[in-house]
């Protein structure tokens, strides 16, 4: 009896040990090591092609009777040679200052957008009937015949709102730029705004000559407070261009030369310092650009970068001013001792920053768990450019099999509009599953209105704009 009852002890002692034995073999496989090693994060010297950012070229068009045949071949011309992501497009409405756009008109339009559309440009754009800096004598006669050629070139403007960045004035003034105009009054601006921005998408946004023009619009001296934007409203989407920029202290009437009142007047003119500081807080939600004219002090290089900065400036002419152009060319930028810029030119690095450029600054990744095969990561991304990304850019990361050559894509939720300039944003989550096995890491931005990419402005990002940023072990 006592035999029987060892051999059953010893029976069950044995079923232990290898239930414990099986179990630890479990663990063994189970548990997952995490190992990953990053490449080297350094930035770029070079311009990368981030939507709405950049140098542009202007072409200007005239609505006729004559037909799309003849806007074809202009935009086949226009479009040859030209390298740049985005465009400045004036429409010239001058045949029409006594009537209502007609059909062929409107089919011309469309027939131009289509065709810069499908050339991937990113289109600024300007409704006008000026070239010649008498626009008194072009326009029309009457506010609603204005308001009646906006609502009918929004519904072809609507059509391409994912390659219509933004729109610039409201159809008035000299060359379009809203002064020496029948249309001038605060109540005019702020009736033909109005219109213009009930008729136009809420994807493009708006803008104006002045930060006088705007605050007369919006009906307030505030700038867009970080409650308000990206709302739909027309403060949340309008911006400026400034066609004087950094062409004398005033940048050629954007300024004035006194301060604002004690009991301030939206109305008024701020002092240049007065109208630096309110860019600077409106320009983080709305874009800013336009051309640098004259050749001055203001626009020496150090003084230009600095006021490109503060005013946000995401595009400019890689035509107006010619002179001042050659000077940035000929100035050699010197910035902080380790700045990867050092020694290159000051038009290059102006080109690399405007706009929002995107540094990866910091990349980990571990395990969720001891035993699950998830992977957390930690990225940290900087905006070194001199504005925001105006509109929200997706992000994903990309684990790519190094034997199979298999990948799994996820999306990091972030909205890179919050992205400041001169901020570091850094982004957490989780991967799915994975199985044992040694992964490429890429990471990719992509502008979904346009479906193009946004590169990073790190060396070693690939033609398609992903960056390989490291490789990841599961083991």
């Amino acid at each position: 009896m006592f035999s029987f009852r060892r051999n059953r002890l010893w029976t069950a002692v044995s079923c232990l040990l290898l239930i414990a034995v099986a179990f630890v073999v479990l663990l063994l496989f189970s548990y997952h090591r995490i190992e990953f090693s990053p490449v080297s994060l350094m930035e770029s010297r070079e311009p990368v092609k981030t939507p709405y950012c950049g140098f542009y070229h202007l072409y200007g068009y005239t609505l006729s009777e004559e037909g799309t045949d003849q806007a074809v071949s202009w935009c086949r011309n226009m479009l040859e040679n030209d390298t740049q992501s985005i465009v400045l497009l004036q429409i010239n409405l001058r045949n029409y200052s006594d009537q209502k756009l007609t059909e062929k008109a409107l089919g011309q339009l469309d027939t131009v957008f289509s065709a810069f559309s499908n050339s991937g440009k990113q289109i600024i754009l300007r409704f006008l009937y000026d070239w010649d800096g008498k626009a008194p004598e072009s326009e029309p006669d009457s506010r609603p015949l204005i308001q009646t050629h906006m609502k009918q070139t929004a519904a072809v403007v609507n059509r391409y709102s994912s390659h219509i960045f933004l729109m610039q004035g409201v159809f008035t003034g000299d060359c379009g730029e809203m002064h020496n105009t029948k249309y001038g009054t605060n109540e005019d601006i702020t009736v033909l705004m109005n219109t213009l921005s009930e008729a136009v998408s809420p994807d493009i946004f708006l803008s104006v000559r002045t930060p006088q023009h705007l605050r007369t619009i919006v009906g307030t001296a505030s700038p867009v407070t970080d409650s308000e934007k990206y709302n739909g409203t027309l403060k949340s989407r309008l911006g400026l261009y400034n066609d004087g920029m950094l062409g004398n202290e005033f940048d050629c009437g954007t300024y004035g030369d006194t301060s604002f009142a004690e009991a301030h007047d939206h109305t008024q003119k701020g002092t240049r310092q007065e109208e630096l500081s309110f860019q600077n807080k409106l320009c983080q939600y709305v874009p800013n650009g336009g051309e640098a004219v004259l050749d001055n002090p203001y626009n020496d290089l150090n003084a230009a970068i600095s006021n490109l900065s503060q005013m946000h400036v995401s595009y400019l002419s890689c035509e107006h001013d010619g002179a001042v152009l050659t000077k940035w060319k000929h100035s050699v930028y010197a910035g902080e001792k380790d700045d990867v810029f050092n020694g290159v030119s000051g038009y290059d690095y102006i080109a690399a920053h405007l706009g929002c450029r995107f540094v990866v600054r910091d990349i980990n990744f571990a395990c969720a768990k001891g035993f699950d095969p998830t992977v957390t990561f930690s990225i940290a991304v900087e905006n070194v450019g001199f504005s925001a990304a105006y509109r929200n850019f997706d992000l994903d990361v990309t684990l790519r099999d190094n034997d199979s050559g298999s990948a799994v894509s996820f999306p990091l939720a972030i909205d890179t509009r919050t992205l400041l300039p001169g901020t570091t944003g850094r982004i957490t989550g989780s991967s799915p599953s994975l199985s044992k096995g040694s992964y490429s890491v890429l990471l990719s931005m992509t502008d979904p209105a346009t479906e193009l990419p946004v590169p990073f402005a790190n060396t070693g990002v690939e033609p398609d704009g992903k960056f390989p940023c490291g490789q990841l072990t599961v083991s």
